[in-house]
């Protein structure tokens, strides 16, 4: 490919820089009669002698194995946040792309409908490799490394969560082995060059053969380009990661100047100081976000006692919230608590109890959080002071939308 400035999949939110075989049992003896043990020849290469062949494997088949241990983050940095993927290599640990974590204050690991906490304790910015290890431990298939490079021509399928979308199996051919190429202004060589279809959020993403194996993580490429995509060998990657495994390093983030608010665009540090802030801040964006995209699992993730996805999606599937603002951030004992105004869009039916055919609402909440596998999650919500949680857009004292 050249020396083509290339783009890195990390979905940046507010980028400032940037089946089994069939098994046939023998048919029984029945009483007085002499039966074959084995059924009759069903086809004439049977008839024949000729061995029966199994089906080969395939990309769905792979997939179907190990797509429950491949998970997103949300990441929050000081300026901007970002949303990439990764899969589990054992229960508390997951490998990624260095550019979806580098420098992330919370790292969020979602999986279905439950978040965890993550640290970063290996990364190597020059190749784009990084390992975090989470709070809680992960449910679901742990992935393994290929022993081998594929070959060019080999079929392979990137799996994640291209443009923050629910997971996505993309499938496609490797074109290119040993490929250099510039990457955002850094040179890098040893890539795979393949054709699957890959976003902005795929990042980190495994890139799996036909048995399931992981052949390389999901990295960069031209946008507007959908047959030139670019992933880190398992031959890079994986001498690194066992290198984190056995000797984990310690990751500085820093600290920052400003944090994300609720809304995911940055506010003065100086105004919400705590880092219990910037928890709770970087949770409701991603509850917000997801409902607005219809990502319902991954919204109801960020709840501390969770409802059932259906009865979930059934509150709040027309719902699209806007303006979201921060009022104010207390700690009180085990609880964080957000006062948060914002307007909610809803269809006729889906209003308020009160006001079940409005539209059109202002809210004035609690948002009360409490600590889980390491993350700030919400635990409940209520009006804030003596007056009701909403009012039409419009009402008295509230601007029109």
């Amino acid at each position: 490919m050249g020396r083509q400035a290339l783009r890195l999949f990390g979905c940046c939110l507010l980028l400032l820089a940037a089946g089994c075989g069939r098994l046939t049992l023998p048919v029984g003896q029945q009483s007085g009669q002499a039966t074959p043990a084995t059924a009759p020849p069903s086809s004439p290469a049977a008839a024949a002698g000729t061995p029966a062949t199994s089906q080969p494997p395939s990309l769905a088949e792979a997939y179907r194995s190990v797509r429950s241990g491949v998970v997103r983050f949300e990441v929050a940095g000081c300026t901007s946040s970002a949303i990439g993927s990764g899969f589990a290599i054992s229960p508390r640990l997951v490998a990624t792309v260095a550019h979806v974590v580098a420098d992330g204050q919370v790292i969020r690991v979602i999986q279905g409908t439950t978040s965890t906490a993550g640290t970063v304790i290996g990364i190597d910015r020059s190749t784009d490799v990084a390992l975090v290890r989470t709070v809680a431990p992960l449910s679901g298939q742990r992935l393994r490394f290929a022993t081998t490079l594929p070959k060019v021509g080999d079929q392979v399928a990137a799996i994640g969560f291209p443009d923050g979308d629910p997971l996505s199996f993309n499938a496609g051919t490797v074109n290119g082995l040993h490929r250099k190429a510039l990457v955002d202004g850094v040179p890098r060589h040893g890539l795979i060059e393949m054709d699957a279809a890959t976003d902005p959020g795929s990042s980190g993403g495994p890139v799996i053969d036909v048995h399931g194996d992981v052949v390389g993580l999901v990295d960069a490429g031209p946008l507007g380009e959908p047959g030139r995509r670019l992933a880190v060998s398992a031959e890079t990657a994986q001498p690194l990661i066992e290198g984190w495994r056995a000797v984990p390093q310690s990751v500085d983030a820093g600290t920052c100047d400003s944090v994300l608010g609720p809304d995911g665009r940055p506010l003065p540090a100086g105004d919400f100081p705590t880092q219990e802030a910037a928890q709770a801040f970087a949770t409701l964006d991603i509850y917000f976000r997801s409902i607005n995209d219809g990502d319902f699992p991954t919204a109801l993730a960020q709840l501390w006692h969770p409802d059932s996805l259906a009865s979930f999606r059934a509150g709040v599937e027309s719902t699209q919230d806007t303006d979201l603002t921060a009022q104010s951030v207390t700690r009180r004992g085990g609880t964080v608590l957000v006062w948060l105004t914002f307007t909610s869009h809803q269809d006729p039916g889906r209003g308020p109890a009160a006001r079940p055919n409005e539209t059109c609402t202002r809210w004035s909440l609690d948002y009360q959080f409490r600590r889980y596998h390491g993350l700030w999650l919400i635990a409940s919500t209520r009006a804030h002071g003596p007056g009701g949680p909403s009012e039409p857009c419009g009402a008295a004292g509230t601007p029109a939308p």
